[in-house]
């Protein structure tokens, strides 16, 4: 028997998902605890994303302690060189499918 709640994500799987567009909102900051990175963006949002979703991008062995030393790039990327990776604010924006 489907519910309700079944149904409409049956529904919200077939809707198109939507495109990010490129933005003008930069990083201000960048928080990192052990289980979510969270970004300070200048129009005053802050966004937080799971520190697991790097082992779903295909990056192996992070961890909070890891991600502590970062640069911010013209307030569009983060770098994180210990793990010689480049998180794009898009990805704090868009969600786990955005594009980078």
């Amino acid at each position: 028997m489907r519910t309700n709640i079944h149904k409409r994500e049956a529904e919200q799987s077939m809707l198109p998902r939507a495109k990010v567009k490129k933005t003008d909102t930069k990083i201000v900051s960048l928080t990192v605890n052990k289980e979510k990175l969270t970004v300070q963006l200048d129009d005053g949002r802050e966004l937080s994303i799971p520190i697991d979703w790097f082992s779903k991008w295909g990056v192996e062995n992070v961890s909070s302690s890891k991600l502590k030393k970062y640069e911010i790039w013209r307030g569009k990327n983060i770098f994180f060189p210990e793990i010689n990776e480049v998180l794009g604010v898009e990805k704090f924006i868009g969600g786990f499918d955005a594009s980078c």
